[in-house]
């Protein structure tokens, strides 16, 4: 609540022109964080932009004007019915807009409000879930992540969270379409099948369509800007450092194989293999040696436990592991277990 105190503080500076250089560069980066703080930013700004237009209202001096309006019209009862009507209108202004002030600074919802309350779900790593939004869209879940959306959806868009893979099963619905934020970009669809993995360990953010179409997207300076569509089967990477998003036919059955409870590979290579055991088994792979990077892998795991997928993997080629037993930290807590892998002594 604090923090976002200072940050109406600095919208309201700002509507002033009182902004000092070190207090804009806060709330650029404050706006930049996600399309949440955008619209957050626009709907404080009407406050504050109503409030200025009652503490006018406040200044009229309504005695003075009816005496003017008497004297020229020379008629009393139309001015009783003009005055009394003025308060009514005031009424009918002052009592919305200040309900409307008092939800957004405070941020509590007021009556029966939809699409107030955001909700999240999340699976353990090794374990994966599906669940059913209120428009009807289903979402599988993998391993280690999560999601966050509201119990309804309400006005023009659909949008929610993620956090690590998933796959979306979009309700058709035109008129509103489905957004699902990763990182800076945004994934839009108006009803389609797609994947999406966004580990936030990994560099990229890879987008699978299995059928219908996609589009990339982003907020810029409050303009909803393309980054590229999909068509089906099709994949777009986007480095999170770099900003560069590079779309490629893809193997639908790989990036998919997840659901059936299958980790695949085909012909990937080593670091890509690193990444995604990582994330099946919660650990943290490492890749210490570089004249590994050119081995590529093609196999398929099932019910495998790291070790066996391990001790598969260097049947078919020159390499050694060692895993490191994760340890408790000071909180209880276990620390994620360790895998170096190097080439083989052979």
């Amino acid at each position: 609540m604090e923090e976002r105190n200072k940050i109406y503080r600095l919208i309201e500076l700002e509507c002033g022109k009182l902004l000092n250089e070190q207090q804009e560069k806060e709330l650029n980066c404050w706006l930049e964080e996600s399309s949440e703080h955008q619209s957050d930013y626009e709907e404080v700004r009407k406050v504050l932009m109503y409030s200025q237009r009652l503490g006018a209202m406040k200044k009229i001096d309504v005695s003075n004007d009816l005496k003017q309006v008497k004297a020229k019209i020379g008629k009393e009862n139309f001015i009783r019915k003009f005055y009394i009507g003025f308060q009514r209108v005031a009424a009918f202004l002052i009592v919305p807009l200040m309900l409307y002030s008092i939800w957004t600074l405070v941020g509590e919802p007021l009556g029966n409000r939809r699409n107030t309350i955001t909700k999240s779900t999340e699976t353990s790593f090794g374990v994966r879930s599906q669940i059913q939004l209120s428009d009807g869209t289903h979402v599988w879940l993998n391993s280690g992540s999560k999601l966050f959306y509201p119990e309804e959806f309400s006005g023009d868009k659909r949008v929610v969270k993620l956090l690590g893979e998933a796959y979306f099963q979009v309700q058709s619905d035109k008129n509103n379409p489905f957004y699902v934020e990763v990182g800076n970009y945004m994934v839009k669809a108006t009803g389609t099948r797609f994947n999406i993995s966004n580990y936030p360990d990994d560099i990229e953010i890879t987008t699978f369509l299995e059928s219908g179409r996609v589009e990339l997207v982003a907020l810029e300076e409050g303009e909803e800007r393309s980054y590229g569509r999909l068509l089906q089967g099709q994949k777009a990477v986007a480095n999170k450092t770099s900003g560069k998003i590079a779309t490629y036919e893809a193997d639908g059955e790989k990036h998919l194989s997840w659901m059936n409870g299958e980790l695949m590979f085909r012909r990937d290579s080593i670091k890509d293999v690193a990444r995604r055991l990582g994330h099946w088994f919660n650990a943290e792979v490492v890749i210490d040696d570089k004249r590994l990077e050119e081995y590529v892998f093609t196999a398929t795991f099932t019910n495998e436990s790291l070790e066996e997928a391990l001790r598969l993997l260097s049947y078919s080629s020159d390499i050694e592991y060692e895993i490191i037993n994760n340890q408790q930290r000071d909180d209880s807590s276990f620390a994620k277990r360790k895998v170096i892998i190097r080439k083989g002594k052979k």
